[in-house]
Formats: C-alpha cells, structure tokens, sequence
C-alpha cells in the first residue's frame, strides 16, 4: 500500500513536468522573460509563472472540454448556472436584489407613456427556464416569471396594452423557440410574439404559409455556449422567414461609428463580415430603421433589447417604418432625439433578464427630453 502511495504523487508530479515543459517549448521567450523578471520576487515570479502557462498550456481547449464531459459522466448537468438538457443550454435566470431596479423600470415607463399622446403597449418576455421548465430539474428552484408578469401589468391598466407573451411561447406549436447555444428567441419563437403583438397593435398576423422559411446558417454556436463550455450540444440553425408577396424593406443598422443600410431584412453580407446571426436586420444595435415601402402611413416606436430581434421581421409588413431603440447602447441626448409623438404607437418589449436585472428600460425617462 506504502508503494502505492509514492507511485501516485510521482506520476502527478511526472504529468506536471511534463505540461511545463511543453508550456516553455510553445513559448521559450516568454518563459526566459518570466524567470528573469520573478527569479528574485517569488510572489511576483507566481503571478507572472501562471499566466504564462494559462496562455501556453497545450491542449487547454480540449482539456477544458475533458474537464466538462468528466463533469457530466459524474451526473452533473449544471455550470455556471447553465443546464444541459438533452442537446440544449437552458440558463437559470437569477434576479437581482435589488428591487430598485425593475421598480424604477415600471415608474418610468409609466410616466413615458402617461407623456405621451400615442397609444402603447408593453411585452416581458419569459426566458427559456419558464417556457421549458418541465425540462429542468425538479430541485431547482425557479423565479415565478409568470406571477412577476402578471403583477407587473396590473400597474398598467388604464394605461397601455399588455401582451401576453408567456402563453403565446408556452402554447406555440413547435418546440425551436430559443436558440441551444444563445440566450435568445429564434424565429420561431419571434412568430409567436408576433401573433401575439397583433391581437393589441391592431392588424392582423399573417399565417407561416405566406413565408418561405431558409435556414441561412448551420452549425451556429452563441455566447450561450461558450459560457458553457465544450461539448453535449447540438449547433442552431439560423431560420429566417421571408414574405412571399415580396414585399422589399430597407434597413439601416445604426452604429454609432458606423451605419450600414441593407435593402433585406436579412442581409447575407453582414453574417458573412462578422457573426452570422448578423444576418438577420445586420445584428443587434443601438438603433435600427426598417422602412418598408405601401399604402401603410403607420409607424411603430420600439424600445427593447436584443429578444427584438425574433420578431422585428414580421413586424415589417404591417408598417411603413419600425424604429427600434436598445437603451443600453444609446446616450442621453441620443434618447432625447426620439419623441413618441411622433410614431403612431410605441411598444415596450423587455426580456425579464434586462427588466429584473438591469436599468436600461428605466431610460424611458429621458425620451423627447422627457424627465421622469
């Protein structure tokens, strides 16, 4: 048994030379470099020594994914709050604390549309752990997303629409509504927004058979997934829906050193310059303009984040120019150049991560000047 035990600190010892050793032939200047500058200060030379082999350690992508599937044989599902159910991520949504942050949210937004003459409404958007929580596992506790929503939108009876986007994903048919690999809706889950955004803005939705579907990208991986980690998930797919009527919309992607102007609701050439969810409306931005040429005199404010993105699309046809806001990326006084006034109505639309979590929606206060 004593025998044993020697063998084993030696072989871990020989498997640590060994990895040192190749971290110092992958990169034998910088290692000459951390010797010199930490040969006389050990807590320096600690520091210095790892981050020289966190950058040269061999095979590190591929050990980090070891370290995961090892994780997995051992019965455990769950990293950084992200579950691996069958071939998809499902990330827990943990809210803040601070209750301050999505109260001022609501007085805010209260007081915008108070301000404001055109009619609004407002959409919170589950996120993927409530709509598909029978997947989880039955110990984890979950925030009652749907209690939240429907409390929320008493406080905004009298005063603007309240969409009821957590039955509309909840009863959808089909089951790809948020992406495997990013915490977001694909266009699947955008549709039932949008059947349900037209029950209360007014028009009425057109049926999937008036949309060729494409799956423009395969094989995608989202931020989602390389949170996680490596390995156990299946890639998207990047559908998009385009009208058959061929109706043809222009989109300005606003950056903010930068603007690009596309004459497709998805243009291919922005997936291929960057990442290819790009390729719908050219990405997520600080601001994005989608005029659509008809008989429609109709205009849609919409102040959001990045879940806007699913349903933009559809939302085209029915207006003649769809301005999309994300608080996040904008100033101050970029906020203030937009008066609700002058759009026919306006929509809020938050996911319950950016309403419970974040401030943006409270800049609802700063638009056309406005103070709340």
């Amino acid at each position: 048994m004593s025998g044993k035990k020697r063998v084993f600190p030696l072989g871990f010892l020989g498997v640590l030379a060994a990895i040192v050793v190749a971290a110092v032939a992958n990169d034998p200047a910088g290692a000459l470099r951390v010797a010199r500058q930490g040969w006389d200060h050990p807590t320096v030379l600690g520091q210095q020594l790892e981050d020289f082999l966190g950058q040269n350690l061999p095979f590190r992508e591929e050990l980090r994914g070891m370290v995961l599937r090892l994780r997995m044989l051992g019965g455990s599902l769950e990293q950084n709050g992200i579950f691996l159910v069958e071939d998809s991520l499902i990330p827990n949504l943990t809210v803040s604390g601070d209750t301050t942050l999505h109260r001022g949210n609501t007085r805010q937004i209260l007081a915008a549309m108070e301000r404001t003459s055109s009619p609004a409404s407002l959409m919170l958007i589950p996120t993927a752990c409530a709509i598909q929580q029978d997947k989880l596992p039955d110990y984890l506790p979950l925030y009652n997303q749907r209690g939240y929503i429907e409390n929320t939108y008493r406080q905004f009876y009298g005063t603007a629409s309240t969409v009821d986007a957590y039955n509309a994903l909840l009863y959808a048919d089909g089951g790809y509504l948020y992406y495997r690999t990013e915490d977001n809706l694909t266009s699947e889950g955008g549709y039932a927004l949008y059947k349900a955004l037209a029950a209360r803005l007014g028009f009425t939705a057109r049926p999937l058979s008036q949309f060729e579907v494409r799956y423009d990208v395969h094989d995608y991986y989202g931020a989602l997934y390389q949170r996680w980690g490596y390995g156990g998930v299946r890639p998207d797919v990047i559908a998009t829906y385009r009208d058959t009527r061929g109706t043809a919309s222009q989109v300005l992607n606003w950056q903010r050193f930068s603007q690009r102007t596309y004459y497709t609701l998805y243009p291919q050439e922005a997936a291929a310059s960057g990442d290819a969810a790009n390729v719908i409306l050219g990405g997520q931005a600080p601001r994005i303009e989608i005029t659509t040429p008809g008989r429609r005199s109709s205009s849609l404010l919409v102040l959001g984040d990045r879940t806007a993105l699913s349903y933009l699309p559809f939302l085209a046809g029915h207006y003649q120019k769809i301005t999309f806001l994300d608080f996040s990326l904008l100033t101050a006084s970029e906020i203030a150049a937009f008066n609700p006034d002058d759009y026919t109505q306006v929509l809020f639309a938050y996911s319950l991560d950016t309403y419970l979590n974040t401030e943006h929606p409270a800049k609802a206060g700063e638009l056309g000047g406005g103070a709340g």
